[in-house]
This record gives C-alpha cells, structure tokens and sequence, in this order.
C-alpha cells in the first residue's frame, strides 16, 4: 500500500504542554512544529474561557518543548483572540514569515502577517497587517481563520478555514511572495460530507514518502456531534496536485482521542485536532490537540518509524 498514513494512538501518547486549568474552554495546543536551518521550534496558543485565545508562544524545541523564544498577545494586537499560528520560511530570503488568525471582536476573523524577520527570536508582533479577509458572497463570507503553510517551488499554499455563515469549510488561497493570495477557484477545497458533515478545516499538509502524492491531515465534525463546533477528530485525503483532494476516511477519523474510548458518534468527546507532523529522517513526530477527561484539551505528540 501507498500513502498510508502512520498508525497513531493518541491515547498513549506523549503529554508536552498542559492548560493552567482544568475543565471546559482551558485549551494548550494548535501546534505548529517548525524548522529554521538548524533549529526547531513549536508554537502553540494558549486559551481560556474568560480570555479565549489570549496567548501565542513559540518554544525552542529540541525533543521537547524548550524556552520559550517569542511571545504574542491578543492584547499586543488589539484584538480579543488569536487562534493557530502557522510559521513558514521565505522560499528565496530563507527569512520567517509568522501568520496569525485573529477576531476583532464579534467572530470578525482575518489572517495577519508579521513582517519578516531574520529569526523566529526578532519577529515583531506590532508589524502584524491582515493579509487575508472574508469575501462578500463566497463560501468564506463569514470567516478566515486558522491558516496551514507550506511552499513549494517557491509558490505559497495556504489551507484556511472559511465559514460561508453554516460552518467552516476548507479553503486553499496561493502566493508568491507570502503577502498578496489568490483564492483557489475550486474552493472549498475539501466540503462537508460524511462524518464531518458539518465542519472541516486542513490542519496539515505533507509529502507522503513512499508515492508521489500528498497526505492532507484535517480536522472534521458531523451535524449532530456533541460540542460539534470544537469536538473535531482527524481525517486524511490525498492530493497529487495540492488543487484537487480525495477524502480517504468517509467511514470515520482516523485519530480521535480516548475520551471517547476511541468510538465517534453521537455524544461522544473525541477531540484530536490541529494534527501537524515533524518529518525527520528516521521518524515522524505527529503533534496534537487532545482532549482529556476533565474536558479540557492539552499537547500531546506521538512519534513513529517514518512511514513507508
């Protein structure tokens, strides 16, 4: 078989960073694991039900979450919330780019861009502009938000979510710089359907090694699933194009947390979101946003032989 995804029980995995509270709306997690020449870093965003999104750190990381190198606030921003960063570096000035959902207030959601900087240590937080906002009569009229970068050949990707007003579905916009994105004409790119009839948002992209295809790592939820706008468990399509996708998992996620002892469906809490993965030569780190028992969420990760 190819493109096969890594077998992963979340259950068992790796506990990296824990919320400062338990319960509901105390989250850690939406990682975004980057590597920068030598060094490696994980960014994450800290919520909690009276100031939401209200933090995003970056650590150092080096088989383990590390110092912590960059802070960002939503009071920083003037904004109320900030959700999954997403770090990527300039295909041609090898500079860091750092990507920022936020909301305004009132589920007014853009994208911002911080202006680039030589290291993840010197970005400045106060250059952050919007780069990407909701369009008037698409299906992401509603919402932009938490975007998924990579480059390749020196063109930009970004998967996004974009709410049309129901829920939020997958988007795809491109770029050559970074800075001005074209929506994709195909949009969304991977629509409600299945179990995740009512949400889907890409959480990660990466090159499958043993085919010329692409794993498309996404977080999904159905219509009558319990907390269906936050209880969101991982799928997977394929692409070999990075335009047009299969969804390989129409039956059920592909990972789900053991809050709901590895089942889905109606009033369950499975919540496994946010997947990203760490390629290294020998091995796969997969990085997650769990939910544990008490109802509140937490980082954990997983690490697997590189899959062939």
């Amino acid at each position: 078989m190819h493109a096969t995804p890594p077998a992963v029980d979340f259950g068992d995995a790796e506990t990296l960073l824990s919320p400062d509270a338990t319960g509901e709306g105390n989250w850690v997690g939406a990682p975004c694991a980057y590597d920068h020449g030598d060094d490696a870093y994980l960014a994450v965003r800290e919520r909690d039900p009276d100031r939401r999104g209200h933090r995003v750190t970056v650590y150092a990381y080096d088989d383990g979450v590390g110092e912590a190198v960059l802070t960002v606030t939503a009071e920083q921003l003037g904004v109320v919330s900030i959700e999954r960063p997403s770090l990527v570096t300039h295909p041609r000035t090898g500079d860091v780019q750092l990507y920022l959902p936020v909301d305004r207030g009132g589920n007014d959601w853009t994208i911002r861009k911080c202006a680039d900087a030589p290291s993840v240590e010197s970005v400045d937080p106060t250059t952050a502009r919007p780069v990407l906002r909701p369009a008037p009569g698409g299906t992401d009229a509603g919402v932009v938000k938490d975007p998924t970068i990579l480059t390749v050949g020196g063109r930009y990707y970004m998967f996004y979510a974009g709410a049309d007003g129901l829920s939020e579905q997958a988007h795809l916009a491109t770029s050559v710089d970074g800075e001005t994105w074209t929506r994709a004409a195909n949009n969304p790119v991977l629509e409600r359907g299945y179990w995740h009839d009512h949400h889907t948002r890409v959480s990660t992209v990466v090159p499958a090694p043993d085919a010329p295809a692409w794993l498309v790592f996404y977080d999904g939820s159905g219509v009558a699933d319990e907390g269906r706008t936050w209880n969101l468990r991982t799928g997977m399509a394929v692409t070999t194009d990075l335009k047009t996708f299969t969804d390989t998992c129409p039956d059920g996620p592909l990972y789900a947390s053991p809050a709901a002892d590895r089942q889905t469906g109606l009033s369950t809490f499975g919540t496994c979101r946010y997947l990203d993965v760490r390629r290294r030569e020998d091995d796969w780190e997969l990085f997650a946003e769990v939910a544990r028992e008490d109802g509140s969420f937490e980082l954990r990760r997983a690490t697997v032989d590189r899959p062939f």
